[in-house]
């Protein structure tokens, strides 16, 4: 029984971020609350698991999508390219927060559509459109139902762009009615995409997101997004990243892939630990989530980039 429970877990490590989500629940149950230590402890170490490291084989990414453009890689030119795109972004948020926010939720929602429905086919609008609302729709779910939670880090964010202010102070006023609209749009589109091109649909594998996402609605906003970042959206990137870089070298396992991103998984470690020390001693009056939402916008924006072109070789 127990070994055929490690070959489920294994194969579908998502079930396993299920039963995480219950147990934090029924731990909060008997505790009242989740401590603010908890919380954090939480988000850390899921984010240092699979967050941090799926996003820590972009070289290798680019490298494999540069041998099949026939292109040669140079490690050296990825990594300057990366900063630089990281750089422009951080200077756009110094002077444009407001629209440097919306840029973060486009690329986000983007990028959770991208990798959750990756086997779409190539150039079929409608089915690009269903990626987006549907990403769209899964930020919102987990952003509007911690509302209390999120709006001091988004007007922390944009505390200098009056106009994004007010439209945020509207979306926190008509959350209900704006998640029923998207869940509304996705519906629709889901099924005219599927009318006009029909793909195959995980219907176990939508039931394992829905329960993460309801999980998520009881818990706290750092644990509620680590749960799906760390425990839905990396692990799926990862089934991805695996699927593409062994397509051409069939011996790569998933536990050789993981292993391939320490080396960057280590030094992002060592910076969000400074990071967290510095603000832990000399800062406590102010929030860190902020800053650290920005830096997660700076490391997504290249992170994106890559992933789409890697999408869009296997598509």
């Amino acid at each position: 029984m127990f070994p055929q429970a490690i070959k489920v877990f294994s194969k579908t490590p998502t079930w396993f971020t299920v039963i995480i989500g219950i147990g934090l629940l029924i731990y909060q149950f008997f505790q009242v609350q989740l401590s603010q230590n908890v919380q954090i402890a939480f988000f850390v170490v899921l984010i240092m698991l699979t967050g941090i490291p799926h996003g820590a084989l972009d070289h290798l990414i680019q490298q494999e999508t540069d041998k099949k453009s026939n292109k040669k890689f140079s490690f050296w030119k990825f990594l300057i390219q990366y900063v630089v795109i990281m750089g422009v972004y951080a200077v756009l948020w110094f002077w444009f927060s407001g629209i440097s926010l919306l840029i973060f939720l486009l690329i986000s929602a983007w990028h959770f559509g991208e990798t959750d429905l990756e086997k779409i086919p190539k150039n079929v609008l409608i089915w690009t459109a269903t990626r987006l609302i549907y990403g769209f729709y899964v930020l919102a779910f987990i952003l509007l139902t911690h509302t209390s939670e999120v709006s001091p880090i988004i007007e922390k964010m944009i505390e200098n762009q009056p106009s994004a202010l007010i439209f945020w102070n509207f979306v926190h006023s008509n959350f209900k009615q704006i998640l029923y609209l998207l869940g509304l749009s996705l519906c629709t589109i889901f099924i005219v995409a599927q009318s006009e091109y029909l793909i195959k649909f995980d219907k176990i594998r939508f039931f394992r997101l829905c329960l993460i996402l309801l999980i998520s609605v009881g818990l706290p906003l750092l644990p509620a997004f680590a749960l799906y970042f760390g425990g839905w959206h990396a692990l799926c990137a990862f089934d991805n990243i695996h699927g593409y870089l062994s397509k051409d070298h069939p011996k790569l396992s998933f536990q050789l892939v993981y292993m391939k991103s320490m080396p960057f998984t280590f030094l992002a470690i060592i910076f969000l630990g400074l990071f967290l020390w510095y603000f832990n001693n000399f800062t406590q009056e102010v929030s860190p989530l902020p800053i650290l939402f920005v830096f997660i916008s700076l490391i997504t924006l290249p992170h994106l980039i890559i992933s789409h072109q890697m999408n869009h070789q296997t598509e």
